[in-house]
């Protein structure tokens, strides 16, 4: 009897965050019982900082476990159900996780979405991936794809966090939106972790402020009891007025 080789395609990534670990009830293994069997697969994207290498996540045939119907009438008075093995061909996979790490997007342009797509590798790469297990990388032309589509999805959510901040609606920018503006440069107060976590809205005129300021610098109003250090210069001061 031949082996059984199953085909593989390739996901590759350039998004910088963390997206949806996938589990699914199917797995490589011919066999659904006994030693070998793997009825259960994880898809995990690692994240993937501006400029370094793409992330690439390699795919395969599988096989899960459904209900035998024809054994059914055969089979009584046993709880176990007769079930057999049906292929998960790697093309029906792939278009369910990209699904699932790229749709669903609403009111994005068109064309927007993470940099997360299919590679389509010559075959001296496949072959040396069935040679060696090396992974294929994305051609000049994946690259720019992936870039060109992640660019407008990130510039879309950058001039949704600009618009929220403008509205001083800051409790609505999201983590997505921050790391937006993380990957594309932009340097805004709502956008940088380390600013966003340590400033809040004045709570007189809300412009954003450090926590640890005693008189906003917009409004110039005391909001927050003074360090005993300046209270004391503060009251020489007066003293000698």
């Amino acid at each position: 009897m031949a082996r059984y080789q199953a085909d593989a395609a390739f996901i590759c990534s350039i998004y910088p965050g963390k997206l949806p670990v996938i589990r699914r009830n199917y797995g490589t293994s011919v066999h659904g019982e006994g030693k070998g069997a793997n009825r259960s697969t994880t898809f995990k994207l690692e994240p993937v900082a501006r400029g370094e290498k793409p992330f690439v996540l390699p795919i395969y045939d599988s096989f899960e476990e459904i209900l035998d119907i024809a054994g059914l009438s055969a089979v009584t008075n046993t709880p176990k159900k007769p079930r057999i093995s049906k292929p998960v061909p790697v093309e029906a996979i792939v278009a369910d996780l990209l699904k699932e790490w790229t749709g669903g997007l609403f009111n994005v342009p068109a064309g927007a979405m993470p940099g997360i797509i299919l590679l389509n590798p010559m075959k001296v790469e496949l072959k040396k991936f069935e040679a060696d297990n090396s992974l294929p990388g994305p051609n000049p032309g994946e690259l720019q794809q992936m870039i060109a589509q992640q660019t407008a999805y990130f510039e879309y959510l950058f001039s949704e966090g600009e618009r929220l901040d403008a509205q001083k609606e800051w409790k609505e920018i999201t983590d997505t939106m921050k790391l937006a503006a993380d990957w594309l440069g932009h340097a805004r107060t709502w956008s940088h972790r380390a600013i966003a976590r340590d400033s809040s809205p004045c709570p007189l005129c809300t412009e954003i402020i450090p926590n640890a300021a005693a008189v906003c610098p917009r409004c110039h109003q005391q909001i927050r009891e003074l360090p005993p250090e300046i209270a004391r210069l503060n009251a020489a001061l007066r003293k000698t007025a």
